[in-house]
């Protein structure tokens, strides 16, 4: 069975919630983009905030974390390479990124 890798464009959506919370657009929005499953979408968001969090970045209050791992144990780092560099970006940068996906 052939795996459905994220896209860019759906990671920085997720990432952009992960930091930011649903306020502006929600994993219903990403949804959209390549109809993978909402479920999907809210672990991918999940996955990341615990991915930023590990690495010493903020997340919303609102995303919990969820790393795949037992407890102790540090999660994958998955899509970090796109990850990165958008976890020091302002909220209204990684916003405007967004809207050209969106």
């Amino acid at each position: 069975m052939k795996r459905n890798f994220y896209t860019k464009e759906e990671i920085i959506l997720c990432t952009y919630i992960a930091r930011f919370g649903r306020n502006e657009f929600d994993e219903q929005d990403i949804y959209h983009l390549k109809e993978r499953s909402v479920a999907s979408i809210k672990m991918k968001v999940q996955n990341i905030a615990s991915m930023l969090f590990e690495n010493g970045f903020d997340t919303h209050s609102s995303i919990s974390k969820l790393t795949g791992t037992p407890l102790g144990k540090i999660g994958r780092k998955t899509n970090w390479d796109i990850v990165e560099p958008l976890a020091n970006r302002n909220k209204i940068e990684l916003f405007n990124i967004c809207k050209k996906i969106i």
